[in-house]
């Protein structure tokens, strides 16, 4: 009796994973499909606008870090890494990345040249079905004021009322000693795809604005801007944030920090 009784138990828990399984593989195939859509709009509408502004390069990437292969618990991840320069820009950095089959990320880093009183730009937008995960933050340790970066940020800035209506991310309070006031930490849904796409492309286009109209600065300026940077990375991997723990456990902690500084920041050539 109790043996027809496991039994019956068993086949029940079997229907029952099998219904799930049925219910969740569209909603699965919906997301990515949902997510590589998304992706696509963000990079080709990102690479027509660079390409229009600059003449961009290939910048060659090593070897074990163009395709990362993360641990065999992993093997749902897929991180393809791209690298180009161009004149004023030293490291324009982007990554395709898939996680467990449906969510889709996209990541931009723009870099740019020391010569310059210009911040960084760091892009993380995370699709997970109807989620969006969205993240703008303009990097600015040195904290040098000119008018070319005072009319762009205004830009920027003109965004932050309705930025303040979606759902507010945690963020680290060290992380405010070197983004600005107008940089993005928020969660939102699909029902915002058009007004987060506007968003970006301010931000996007007002940055690239700053980037051509900016002027050389000072020596000792320009040390300051390389310092504030180093400054920020350093203490970002000492200190740690979601996206950098990521690459640690899959990569362990000393390939993480080559990673961190010779990729993604370009810090050492």
């Amino acid at each position: 009796m109790f043996k027809k009784v496991l039994k019956y138990t068993f086949l029940a828990l079997l229907g029952i994973a099998l219904i799930a399984v049925l219910v969740a593989v569209p909603l699965l195939i919906k997301a990515r499909s949902e997510g590589d859509r998304l992706f696509t709009q963000y990079e080709s509408y990102t690479n027509t606008v660079l390409n229009q502004r600059f003449d961009l390069r290939e910048f060659p990437v090593k070897p074990e870090y163009k395709k990362i292969h993360p641990a065999k618990f992993l093997k749902m991840m897929k991180y393809l890494v791209s690298s180009r320069q161009a004149e004023r820009l030293a490291r324009v950095n982007s990554l395709d990345v898939t996680m467990f089959y449906f969510m889709k990320m996209y990541t931009l880093m723009i870099r740019p040249d020391y010569a310059y009183n210009l911040p960084v730009l760091s892009i993380d937008f995370i699709f997970i079905g109807g989620t969006r995960v969205y993240v703008i933050e303009i990097i600015d340790p040195a904290k040098i004021d000119d008018p070319n970066k005072g009319r762009c940020y205004a830009e920027m800035r003109r965004w932050s009322p309705r930025v303040a209506e979606f759902k507010q991310s945690k963020v680290s309070d060290w992380f405010f000693n070197f983004i600005t006031d107008f940089s993005i930490h928020v969660t939102a849904d699909r029902n915002d795809d058009d007004v987060l796409f506007e968003i970006y492309t301010t931000y996007l286009n007002s940055y690239l604005d700053m980037v051509e109209r900016a002027e050389k600065v000072t020596p000792d300026q320009s040390r300051k801007l390389q310092n504030g940077l180093e400054l920020f990375v350093t203490t970002l991997l000492d200190k740690g944030g979601p996206a950098v723990n990521v690459f640690k456990t899959f990569m362990g902690p000393e390939k993480q920090r080559d990673y961190i500084k010779t990729v993604m920041f370009g810090l050492e050539q």
